[in-house]
């Protein structure tokens, strides 16, 4: 090969090897694949489950607080007196979860939650299982379960379910 053929074959090499490089690291529009923790989450309601309900998901970033994401569910049943709330996160350090009572309430459009008292909080440390002791009064239609971080990648999920005061994990 010729001396200023193998030079520029010896300058290309770094540029096309850093350029693939570049192009692995830039960004995407949705970084976040489109089944991002299915497996995960059908895992942990299967082993959460329990006969009075829960719920889960990614929490994402709202228009409201672009430095929080979050994620509500709102569990209408039947729920009066002492329960505990199990619940896990992944894919951050902590996830705060808030537990209010609610009633339902019709109005123009339907039904409207009016949350009542706040039942519990906590800091879920992610990859173990938080138990939160709550006492539901009577007279409410259900709870909403709360979670919000810091963590503004939308990668963090999470899961809780309700259980009878002490029933095992």
């Amino acid at each position: 090969m010729h001396p200023l053929r193998r030079r520029l074959v010896a300058a290309l090499i770094p540029v096309i090897a850093g350029t693939i490089a570049l192009t692995g690291c830039s960004s995407h529009e949705d970084a976040v694949p489109k089944n991002y923790g299915h497996q995960w989450m059908s895992q942990m309601s299967s082993q959460l489950s329990s006969e009075y309900g829960g719920g889960g998901g990614r929490l994402v970033l709202g228009d409201d607080n672009p430095k929080k994401a979050t994620a509500s569910i709102a569990l209408q049943n039947n729920l009066e007196g002492p329960y505990d709330i199990l619940a896990v996160c992944r894919s951050t350090e902590t996830v705060h979860l808030t537990i209010h009572a609610f009633t339902a309430t019709k109005d123009g459009s339907g039904q409207s939650l009016d949350t009542k008292e706040r039942l519990g909080e906590a800091d879920i440390d992610c990859g173990a299982t938080m138990r939160i002791p709550i006492d539901v009064p009577r007279g409410r239609d259900g709870i909403t379960l709360d979670a919000s971080t810091t963590d503004t990648s939308e990668r963090t999920l999470f899961e809780a379910s309700i259980v009878t005061r002490g029933a095992k994990a």
